[in-house]
């Protein structure tokens, strides 16, 4: 478990996963055509969190691009939300060696 010690998992205020080269890869990349449509087909049903493991980039990111496509009118806010529970983060321990 090398990788864990290389790039600790953090998270901010509001619980959510900070940048980390392991799940974040395309982090910093312009968005696809394919991202984009994902996003805009999935993000109100599967919520922002497992969106930003599927698409390789922070919650932020997502959350943000989201608010743009919004106020664009490419992407509309549905009438009745479903309200997504966060992955419940537990401390990392290591096993007996």
């Amino acid at each position: 478990m090398e990788l864990v010690k290389d790039a600790p998992i953090e998270y901010d205020k509001y619980g959510r996963l900070l940048y980390n080269p392991l799940f974040h890869e395309k982090s910093g990349t312009p968005w696809s055509y394919e991202d984009e449509n994902y996003l805009k087909t999935w993000y109100y049903i599967i919520g922002p969190e497992e969106m930003s493991f599927a698409l390789e980039r922070t919650m932020t990111s997502i959350m943000g691009k989201v608010a743009k496509l919004n106020i664009e009118g490419i992407m509309k806010t549905p009438s009745s939300k479903v309200r997504k529970n966060r992955i419940k983060k537990e401390p990392f321990t290591e096993g007996p060696s």
